[in-house]
């Protein structure tokens, strides 16, 4: 080698050597024992601290500051093994860590002839604060996303399930692990998933949303009602665009829905009955005077009668001798018995008697069909709950008259109760129906079986229990768990809506009380109604006069 040669050489050298101390990421050479034999100015200035580090092993220099001997990038690469990355979190001065990813080249002859390491270290701390930064915004977003009370399912453009959050875990029944990765349309969903689909399929073909607003949901035993919408998520590469659903429960929405169309039907039956009443009371009152009128002055013939019987009698005497008085005695006796005047004296009476029965009977129905019909007002108040019992019993006798005897067993000692008598009045009329209906159903084309119907009241501490029982066929072991859903029913098609008992449901509920039942199949049921005498909140209204 030349003199140049070597000058050329040397100068390589020396640039090489700026180099490895200007690289600002982190280089260290080691020997075949993993003694340092160079560090550039960034590897020393992380991990060397005061000191010379040539000819120090490695563990004296690195394995201080957190580079410790398992898993050795070096080690793995001087044994023969692929190299492989180590992540370090190496603490500072004043406070924190600084990251760095580090990684090992097998480097030829570097050490007497013998291969040595290269060790590249790399600072990664902005890249790890932007990844923590991310990871706390993923999870303040899953939190988010978590907290919403809505169904919240993310698909991608095939139709897999990328998101299911908490809400769609406890509607749908199905957890976040049994649905994600999985096919949509292969989850075991208990909802028509035919009107799902084809507004998956619509919200994908037009890029628009599309909504659903009543999708029955059955799970777990219970019926509820969903509103849905399927949003289109457009894909960055061009590729089948997602659809994000959203969806809420609102069967508390169809409920109250459900009340106020109730409500609205009986106000406008309430004004018809109304004027029923009002229209029936008219003429109830004149037929009821002229009934006591007739019924006073029959007496008063009856005793005009009398006096007839005892002239007839004094005529009949004094005419022994007189053609002409004798003459008028046989003519009264024929027109006597020809007017049968012991039946009329025995009838009209009785007939009489049952028509002012009959009249009041109305002028009770008429009473009943006002207390129905009366709007009521926002207010509660004490009321007489045996007489609203009652007034349902009366207004629903055609309904059971013909199928069940009537009986009562009321407490006559139960105190008022806090409450609005209207709404409690429809409650009780739907427990009688639905009483009615099944003693029909029991009796079927038995035209002489008659079953029993019992209304029982009585109080049990601070509440007054209410109960209606009958003999009817019982109700269905696989049904009873859903007696008081919204909108289910099990009669046919045309006789039942589903409201009567989710309505009554509601309404004690929001009195405070409950409802309940007990039956036994081929024996009847009891339904049960439990009320606070003094309201839910020992309301205080004024009493019912």
């Amino acid at each position: 080698m030349t003199q140049q040669q070597r000058e050329t050489d040397a100068g390589c050298d020396a640039c090489l050597g700026m180099v490895f101390d200007v690289v600002p990421d982190g280089l260290c050479i080691l020997s075949a024992d993993r003694t340092i034999l160079r560090m550039n100015r960034a590897m020393s200035g992380w991990f060397h601290g005061e000191g010379d580090f040539v000819g120090r092993p490695c563990r004296d220099v690195l394995a201080v500051k957190g580079c410790l001997c398992e898993d050795c990038p070096a080690a793995l690469i001087l044994d023969g093994h692929a190299g492989r990355m180590k992540e370090l979190a190496i603490p500072l001065p004043g406070g924190g860590e600084r990251h760095l990813e580090l990684t090992a080249s097998r480097l030829p002859g570097v050490d007497d002839g013998r291969d040595g390491v290269l060790l590249f270290a790399r600072d990664v701390s902005v890249r790890k604060a932007a990844e923590r930064e991310l990871l706390k915004a993923n999870q303040d977003i899953e939190l988010l996303l978590s907290s919403i009370g809505s169904i919240l399912i993310s698909l991608d453009g095939q139709g897999s399930v990328t998101r299911w959050n908490r809400a769609a875990v406890e509607l749908l029944g199905l957890a976040g692990g049994q649905a994600l990765g999985a096919d949509f349309f292969d989850l075991d969903i208990g909802w028509d998933w035919t009107p799902v689909r084809q507004a998956v399929e619509a919200c994908r073909r037009t890029a628009a949303s599309v909504r659903l607003d009543e999708i029955r949901l059955r799970t777990a035993g219970r019926e509820r009602f969903l509103g849905l919408t399927a949003n289109p998520v457009p894909s960055p590469d061009g590729r089948a665009p997602g659809v994000l659903i959203l969806g809420r429960d609102i069967t508390g929405f169809k409920v109250r829905e459900a009340l106020a169309s109730h409500e609205v039907k009986m106000q406008s039956i309430g004004r018809l009955a109304a004027g029923i009443a009002h229209e029936i009371n008219t003429p109830v009152q004149y037929v009821s005077y002229n009934a006591g009128f007739l019924e006073g002055a029959f007496t008063d013939l009856l005793r005009l009668v009398e006096t007839y019987r005892q002239t007839l009698s004094a005529l009949r005497r004094a005419g022994e001798g007189d053609g002409h008085a004798a003459g008028l005695a046989p003519a009264l006796e024929r027109a006597e018995r020809e007017a049968d005047l012991d039946y009329l004296v025995k009838e009209i009476p009785a007939a009489l008697a049952n028509s002012r029965k009959g009249l009041r009977q109305v002028a009770d129905i008429v009473r009943a069909m006002r207390q129905f019909s009366h709007p009521g007002g926002g207010e509660k108040t004490f009321f007489d709950i045996n007489a609203a019992l009652k007034d349902a019993l009366l207004v629903s006798r055609n309904e059971w008259k013909d199928t069940a005897r009537l009986e009562t067993q009321l407490d006559a000692d139960l105190p008022p109760v806090c409450g609005l008598p209207q709404e409690l009045g429809q409650v009780f009329l739907n427990l009688i129906l639905n009483a009615a209906q099944a003693m029909e159903e029991a009796r079927g084309d038995r035209s002489g079986v008659v079953g029993a119907i019992t209304a029982r009241t009585e109080r049990q501490g601070g509440f007054v229990a209410v109960s209606v029982a009958d003999t009817g066929p019982g109700i269905p072991e696989d049904v009873r768990g859903r007696i008081f859903e919204p909108f289910f029913t099990t009669k046919e098609v045309g006789k039942g809506t589903g409201q009567g008992l989710s309505l009554a449901y509601a309404v004690v509920e929001r009195h405070g009380g409950d409802i309940t039942f007990e039956t036994v199949p081929g024996e009847g049921t009891v339904f049960t109604v439990r009320l606070p005498i003094d309201g839910p909140e020992g309301h205080s209204g004024s009493t019912a006069g």
